[in-house]
């Protein structure tokens, strides 16, 4: 018994001395927290070293050695306070700073985006001093500005032809998408890494040259000398049913010769080339290939040339701009739709206006058009104005933009995705190299940046999207 108090009475003492020390703080757990949080995302440049900090720490109880841990797609890269480090992969990747004392450990997670050299942003394609040549400026360092003939550098020995035809890339969120350009003396037609430019292949294009190339939906739809053939980017073959629907077989019209300027019309999967065919006066969708004259009224008009075709507000409203037999321009606003007709779906061609167009417009004019507003906006020499086509015909007769010094030339107009900003590339009347862009703010119509010298006579500009597929996974 005596034994049994003996040990009982030292527990309760040793119990004591714990509580003891506890109170005196010696040993107190020092929980951390961030004083300061990280972002959310980091860019970098693939190969260049980077730097990120980790944020001040605080310590509850008293302050004691941190230790830093930082992973970088689920790989340590570094146990210094402050990560400096070059990433040799280009993608979005998960990272995690760990910071930890003796008593514990507190992490934040982040992401990295490293993206490609050519991820996102506006390419144009030029003629310089006797070859075609690629600028692009990248919207992750638009600082930097464009950088000139980027194919070369990538392209070692792979020349290309001295005359730019047509450049076109291919985002998509299903497939591996491409850039495709097509020179000429000599022809070729490549087949581009859409991240690096490289080029992966030529294309055994069965014509002797290419006038133009749409792609939409990862299809091209290309136009030689008057007639069409669509290329498959995802299987990699080309297929010609509407040419044959027109003068194949069982066509009707063997003797079609369509303008190139064309438009794919329609919504997701169900894609559709309009083409206007000068030898017969009509117009044929790929939906039906059936014809259908441009009509006023009842009156058909005749046409003499096709200016350009654009989408209006939505996937199935077509804006025609075109000089008639008398010379006179016109713009044409056309709806098609499927509709069922004594219970058979048919295509339906709905001229919705025909008006008198401006008289300034003329070959060398170039348009686009808003879809989210019913504005067409075209150009002549280096003036841009803005054509409501709801208005009845009620052309400006002041421009709205001047775009570079007088004497340059607009060769191409694009408008950003969320229609907010209008791009202009321009040829300048002199200078080694000719090629400009401005960018103009579509609200106010200030002028937001502009780069002057980026490239030779430009024959193409596109933006070149994020495929955000590739780099969100």
């Amino acid at each position: 018994m005596k034994q049994l108090i003996s040990i009982v009475v030292v527990l309760f003492s040793l119990i004591g001395c714990l509580d003891d020390q506890t109170k005196m703080g010696e040993n107190a757990i020092s929980y951390l927290s961030f004083k300061m949080e990280l972002d959310t995302l980091y860019y970098a440049e693939r190969n260049v070293e980077f730097m990120i900090e980790a944020p001040e720490m605080k310590q509850e109880s008293q302050d004691k050695a941190l230790s830093y841990e930082w992973q970088i797609n689920y790989e340590v890269v570094s146990t210094e306070r402050v990560l400096t480090y070059a990433y040799d992969s280009c993608g979005l990747f998960p990272c995690r700073l760990k910071v930890y004392n003796e008593d514990g450990a507190i992490f934040k997670e982040f992401k990295l985006r490293v993206p490609n050299p050519y991820d996102e942003g506006l390419l144009l394609f030029s003629k310089y001093d006797g070859h075609s040549i690629i600028s692009f400026r990248n919207d992750n360092w638009p600082e930097r500005g464009f950088e000139k003939d980027v194919y070369a550098l990538n392209n070692a020995g792979i020349p290309l032809g001295t005359e730019p035809v047509a450049i076109v890339c291919s985002p998509t969120e299903y497939y591996t998408p491409y850039i495709y350009l097509v020179t000429g003396n000599p022809f070729r037609f490549l087949k581009l890494d859409y991240y690096t430019m490289q080029v992966l292949e030529e294309i055994a294009y069965p014509e002797e040259g290419v006038d133009r190339i749409l792609e939409k939906d990862h299809n091209l739809y290309i136009m030689t000398d008057g007639k069409t053939l669509d290329y498959d980017c995802h299987n990699a073959y080309f297929r010609n049913n509407f040419q044959q629907g027109l003068t194949g077989k069982y066509g009707s019209f063997p003797d079609a010769e369509l303008s190139d300027r064309v438009v794919v019309y329609g919504e997701k999967y169900h894609r559709y080339l309009l083409a206007f065919d000068m030898k017969n006066q009509v117009l044929f969708s790929a939906n039906d290939v059936l014809p259908h004259p441009i009509k006023d009224g009842d009156e058909v008009v005749e046409v003499d040339r096709i200016y350009g075709m654009l989408l209006g507000v939505s996937e199935e409203d077509i804006l025609i701009l075109l000089e008639d037999k008398n010379g006179q321009n016109q713009v044409v606003y056309l709806n098609i739709s499927e509709q069922y007709v004594n219970w058979s779906k048919v295509t339906v061609f709905e001229f919705k206006s025909v008006y008198p167009a401006a008289a300034e417009i003329n070959g060398q004019s170039v348009f686009a058009s808003s879809t989210k507003e019913n504005i067409l906006y075209y150009s002549v020499g280096n003036e841009i104005y803005r054509y409501n086509y709801l208005s009845a015909g009620n052309f400006p007769t002041q421009s709205d933009y001047t775009v570079g010094v007088s004497g340059s030339l607009i060769k191409k107009m694009i408008l950003n995705e969320d229609k907010s900003e209008l791009y202009v590339a321009v040829d300048a009347p002199n200078g080694e190299y000719r090629g400009a862009v401005y960018c103009y703010d579509v609200e106010t119509k200030g002028l937001k940046w502009k780069e002057e010298g980026v490239a030779g006579e430009i024959v193409e500009m596109l933006y070149k999207p994020r495929n955000r597929s590739y780099n969100e996974n």
